[in-house]
């Protein structure tokens, strides 16, 4: 005799039993009704198993449930119409959901930072939803265009003339290129040391770069005077072993030179001390160079700074390079490139392909 058997039903229980029985578009709570009336009906177990097409544990399984918790906890719903609240939520759940999401965590659960675990623990604590899976969740807040974004820094400027300034490299971008003159933006991207650099790259899974964990600085340090055209949108730039006045008035008549004499170059940098020397300012007030210097702590007003940082993505990063003259011929290299001097190909598919297999077929020859 089975010692696992449904208890007495009420009623009403019967008759909701028996219309779940059938159901023929849900075949799972058609199965679960006809196990617990089998088994009011003393058919022992194993046949029950036999005719509802599933294991006798599953149908002790089903019995336990029932006697716990009634027909409720025997009753499955698709996932669209679940009894603690629909799957797809409605377009006032899911502003919520970003709401919060784009809420102060610290005031919120007391930390520093979101984590989809923790932001689906609280919306349930919060009753907001009754629940959520972690990849429904992360696709909510993705249809809703948050991701995760890295912080930035900003610096308020305290330059008295900041206004003055800022109006002035502002008519000087937006009047287009002068009547008779370039406009140009200085500034000086460095220090390059010789030290490994982290960066990102296409991988297999399970596969990454590895790069030095101990090195030393002996090599010395680089400075590249760079100018960004805005006439040309070209960027070149010098190297220099130190930046300072006599190094800078030096790449300033370099510059000068190429450039035709009647032309009046506008120049947009920032206000480092050896910008502004004596000497500086008395060799552009005499060579047709007007310098708009940028308020204090507002270098974002130079526009050579983004593409310094495309310099730094496509030539520092992800390497290792181990002398100045190498480093340079990759920043050269790059800066050819982004001004169209040269093709993106710097060397064939075919014969990298056979240079990298070459110590393999000398191995199996040999």
């Amino acid at each position: 005799m089975d010692k696992v058997v449904a208890r007495k039903l009420r009623p009403y229980e019967r008759l909701k039993l028996h219309r779940m029985r059938r159901q023929l578009s849900n075949a799972v709570n058609c199965r679960h009704a006809r196990i617990i009336l089998l088994s009011t009906g003393t058919v022992a177990n194993r046949e029950t198993a036999q005719r509802c097409g599933c294991s006798p544990a599953w149908v002790r399984t089903i019995i336990h449930r029932f006697n716990a918790g009634g027909i409720d906890a025997i009753t499955w719903y698709p996932y669209y119409c679940h009894q603690l609240g629909p799957r797809k939520f409605f377009a006032e759940i899911t502003e919520q959901i970003a709401e919060v999401a784009l809420s102060s965590p610290k005031a919120l659960v007391g930390m520093s930072v979101w984590s989809l675990p923790k932001l689906r623990e609280y919306l349930i604590a919060q009753q907001i939803v009754p629940a959520i899976s972690i990849e429904h969740l992360r696709q909510i807040l993705r249809s809703r265009k948050i991701n995760w974004r890295h912080t930035k820094t900003w610096k308020e400027s305290t330059d008295p003339d900041f206004w003055l300034k800022y109006r002035r490299i502002r008519r000087l971008y937006k009047s287009g290129r002068p009547l008779g003159g370039r406009r140009l933006s200085i500034d000086e991207f460095g220090p390059l040391n010789l030290l490994p650099r982290h960066g990102m790259h296409y991988a297999r899974t399970g596969h990454v770069d590895r790069l030095r964990a101990t090195y030393s600085r002996k090599g010395g340090v680089r400075h590249m005077y760079g100018v960004y055209d805005l006439e040309r949108d070209t960027l070149v730039g010098r190297f220099v072993k130190r930046k300072n006045r006599r190094t800078f008035l030096a790449f300033l008549k370099w510059l000068r030179g190429q450039y035709r004499s009647t032309e009046v170059l506008h120049i947009v940098l920032d206000n480092a001390t050896f910008h502004d020397r004596p000497e500086v300012l008395a060799y552009a007030s005499t060579h047709r160079i007007r310098f708009y210097f940028t308020p204090t702590s507002a270098s974002w007003l130079n526009r050579i700074e983004c593409h310094f940082t495309a310099l730094k993505k496509f030539a520092l990063d992800n390497t290792d390079y181990r002398s100045h003259p190498a480093m340079q011929a990759a920043i050269r290299s790059y800066l050819r490139w982004r001004n169209g001097n040269r093709a993106i190909s710097s060397r064939s598919w075919k014969s990298y392909i056979a240079h990298r297999t070459e110590p393999l077929r000398y191995r199996k020859a040999g």
